[in-house]
């Protein structure tokens, strides 16, 4: 065998038989009171036959043995000269600025010329790896259509802010998935030392005049999608997609935003297209196959951190602690303690900050109170329990478990606590542990040096490779790991736990699972399940050519000759309303005639309040419409949900939910509402409340499939409040996303009043409100600074959906005592 050959699958089986493996184990599992020199001169040899003649495998095993070597003996020399010559430049600037003699570096003319060296990679007062200086310069010379892959840390929201102002002069687009993202990404727009340079930002379709001759959009694919509808000859220069590696999912927004794409596409051919991705295995698998685009594409190797990886079973007798090696595959005990529950093994094993991934926000929040019912009381937070109390209510949850050092986080939490629960998790080193769910897979920036995995599902599977790869990247990130106050070389090694616990599924295996996802020479494939990527449709089952067929008539229907395909349009403009604003709960072609039949009994209907509004859905969009597909299942997942208005409980409970709404209700004052609303209801009918399948304990009756009810009767009141705040929640995103679709449709076929239709969408028919809350503004912010106290330091444009805030607001805000959230809000729309 060459030596240029070696690799790690030929070897490792020889290899475990050897003394190197015997003091590689003692290394890994810190027993380094057992190992000899002479094992360490082996190692040593080893390593750097490794990382000069290794492939990349070996190269990660050869730089594992430095790193552990380096962070067991406090010996960091060779890890100094080994990130030298991989292109590590920020560990080789740590060490020599934390652990060498400065004075020997100084008088040496070699260590000043690797000091001046490592100043090449120096940018914005960071240093960058060899790598990251790749990704930008890549990024920065393209011209062409790129994909830049890169691991979570690496400065990929950095680059596509980079690139906005690098093509200033043009109209840009900035596609995230998420409402959170878009709060997230304008902040950083307006944190840029250049955003003066920015004529507008559109975070709402309906702030765009269609005057504009550049500005930039940070959209959602679904707010995309109506922002190209209400303006069909819109186009862009450059389109940027965050968190690319969604276009792949199987889900309906996976489908949009490849249908989105397609019509940037056709109405532009020459619109930039920029996918950004921490795992994408095979860039191709990016290009739609109905749009002619090649991509160039850039790929960060680097493994600058090495991840160590722990499982328990708390279900098997032997419940003690083990070490994955995920490069011999094998798992190496390292403590004697059986284990008897996972708040053990988070007191024992915690950091200083801690991620605990649950797949389910009940989970989450059963998991927070019971592991904050064993801590100690922390210091320094009744400030944020005070903001959070009054913000929502005294009785929130919550504040039970920021007393003890710990916060939850997950998708039925009102956004805006959502993000100032990161905020304050990330600044305040008395919180200990976030408890979350995968709500920290897309683009959450937390510090936390440990995570810990209580189940291994993600919604409904398990955790795909790139998924759980993606997850563990979130901790230990560069920012802590090389920052001036928190950095510490020991997070170049995150500790991951798989444990075995009682919300895991009784089937799993955490050791099988490492296995299948974490060992080194696994091989990384995409999972390509949107139809709409696939080029080969030969090797599509009958089913799927069925459902790709309806994709890509759907396409057509919102917008003709995108692609090249034998469709049937819809005739009637209620269809064609339907196909404009997304609508799939229900085959629209299908049952075209039955909504014309609908409409034309219910034609000369106007609607000014929410009970006819509602019954008005009912009519139009339920009635006699077919929800199941061809082979009688339903159309789509959770249609079931909307179609729950035929029943007269439900409509009736939306009318009161909208009148809430209308009547510019804060979340403190709903939550008052809803817990009168439970109250004033009959004793039996409170035996059987709907709260849906994320908090549902109990079926309806012996048909029902799923427990999607509660008994209100044996709540108490604390946990009814509680109830009321997830509930809000999910309410209003089932208004925004669903009920929305169909109130937009009668609005544009004239059936509603005006004022209540700007009160139905923006909660408010104030002109400045409604401005504000286009602006991407809450619904409590805004109605806080349109108060006279603010006057002067405001400017809102009605007319044109534009506001200008002078940062003096922060500073008043503060002196009038304003709830420390909503000036924690208000630093997401202001440069300062």
């Amino acid at each position: 065998m060459e030596i240029e050959d070696i690799t790690l699958k030929k070897i490792k089986d020889n290899i475990k038989k050897t003394d190197f493996y015997d003091a590689y184990v003692k290394l890994l599992i810190h027993e380094n009171n057992k190992i000899s020199d002479e094992e360490l001169k082996l190692l040593f040899k080893l390593s750097l036959l490794f990382l000069n003649f290794g492939d990349q495998n070996l190269k990660k095993l050869g730089y594992r043995i430095i790193l552990n070597y380096t962070l067991i003996y406090n010996d960091y020399k060779p890890l100094f000269d080994i990130s030298i010559n991989l292109g590590y430049i920020p560990i080789s600037k740590f060490i020599e600025e934390n652990h060498l003699d400065t004075s020997r570096i100084e008088n040496s003319f070699f260590n000043s010329f690797l000091s001046s060296y490592q100043d090449n990679y120096k940018e914005k007062n960071i240093y960058l790896s060899h790598g990251q200086k790749k990704l930008i310069k890549f990024s920065n010379e393209t011209e062409n259509n790129l994909v830049l892959i890169a691991p979570t840390s690496y400065g990929k929201s950095e680059i596509i802010i980079d690139k906005v102002f690098k093509n200033i002069k043009k109209t840009i687009c900035i596609i995230v998935p998420s409402k959170a993202l878009l709060a997230q990404t304008k902040r950083r727009l307006l944190e840029h030392k250049l955003a003066n340079k920015i004529s507008r930002i559109v975070t709402h379709p309906e702030m765009y005049k269609g005057t504009e001759k550049r500005f930039v959009a940070v959209l959602t694919q679904e707010r995309l999608l109506r922002l190209l509808q209400k303006n069909s000859n819109l186009k862009f220069d450059l389109v940027l997609i965050d968190e690319a590696h969604n276009l792949m999912k199987k889900d309906n927004r996976a489908t949009l935003l490849s249908q989105v794409l397609l019509i940037l596409y056709k109405r532009n051919e020459k619109t930039l297209l920029n996918f950004f991705s921490p795992f994408i295995a095979d860039p191709e698998n990016l290009k739609i196959p109905y749009a002619n685009y090649d991509i160039e594409y850039e790929r960060n190797l680097e493994s600058i951190k090495i991840e160590n990886y722990f499982v328990c079973n708390l279900f098997d007798q032997d419940s003690r602690m083990y070490m994955y090696d995920q490069f011999f595959n094998k798992f190496l005990k390292i403590s004697d303690i059986f284990f008897l529950n996972e708040i053990d093994i988070l007191n024992f094993y915690s950091a200083k900050k801690n991620i605990v991934y649950l797949n389910k926000p009940k989970h989450i929040e059963d998991f927070a109170l019971e592991l904050s019912n064993i801590k100690n009381e922390t210091k320094l937070i009744n400030e944020v329990k005070n903001n959070i109390s009054d913000f929502l209510h005294p009785e929130y949850n919550l504040l039970r478990c920021i007393e003890k050092g710990v916060v939850y986080h997950h998708g039925s939490m009102p956004e805006i606590v959502r993000l100032y629960v990161e905020e304050t998790f990330s600044s305040n080193k008395n919180l200990q542990f976030i408890v979350t769910s995968s709500t920290l897979l897309e683009g959450v920036n937390i510090p936390a040096e440990k995570i810990f995995l209580l189940t291994t599902k993600i919604g409904r599977a398990g955790f795909s490779k790139s998924e759980f790869k993606n997850l563990t990247g979130r901790i230990c990130r560069f920012r802590e790991l090389f920052g001036k106050e928190t950095g510490n070389l020991r997070m170049l090694m995150p500790q991951i736990y798989i444990i075995k616990s009682k919300y895991e599924w009784e089937s799993a295996n955490p050791r099988n699972f490492l296995e299948n996802k974490a060992r080194i020479d696994l091989k990384m494939e995409d999972e390509v399940d949107n139809l709409l990527l696939e080029e080969n449709i030969d090797k599509l089952s009958n089913e799927q050519l069925e459902k790709l067929h309806e994709k890509l008539e759907y396409l057509e229907n919102i917008e003709p000759d995108t692609v090249e395909v034998d469709v049937e349009y819809v005739k009637s403009r209620i269809a064609k309303l339907c196909y404009k604003n997304n609508v799939v709960e229900f085959d629209i072609k299908l049952n075209e005639r039955t909504l014309v039949k609908n409409l034309s009994n219910k034609k000369m209907t106007i609607v000014n309040d929410s009970l006819s509004l509602i019954n008005l859905i009912y009519e139009v969009f339920i009635k006699d419409i077919n929800f199941l597909d061809k082979k009688g299942k339903d159309f789509v997942d959770g249609n079931r949900n909307f179609k729950r208005i035929e029943h007269e409980s439900a409509q009736k409970f939306y009318s009161k939910f909208l009148d809430w709404r209308c009547s510019s209700a804060s979340y403190k004052e709903m939550i008052g509402y809803f817990i009168s609303y439970w109250k004033n209801l009959p004793f039996e009918k409170r035996g059987h409340v709907f709260v849906g399948k994320t908090w549902g304990e109990q079926k309806r009756n012996d048909t029902d499939t799923k427990a999607l009810y509660i008994n209100l009767n044996i709540k108490t009141e604390s946990q009814k409040i509680n109830l009321a705040i997830v509930r809000i929640k999910e309410e209003q995103d089932f208004v925004d996303y669903s009920l929305m679709k169909f109130i937009e449709i009668l609005n544009d076929l004239g059936m509603i009043n005006k004022d209540f239709y700007e009160k139905l969408k923006y909660c408010s028919s104030d002109k400045r409100i409604i401005t504000l809350m286009k602006n991407g503004f809450s619904l409590e912010l805004a109605k806080c600074i349109i108060n006279d106290e603010y006057s002067d330091l405001i400017n809102i444009d009605v007319s044109n959906d534009q506001i200008k805030i002078h940062e003096a607001i922060i500073e008043r805000m503060e002196t009038n005592m304003e709830n420390k959230i909503l000036i924690f809000e208000i630093k997401y729309h202001i440069h300062y």
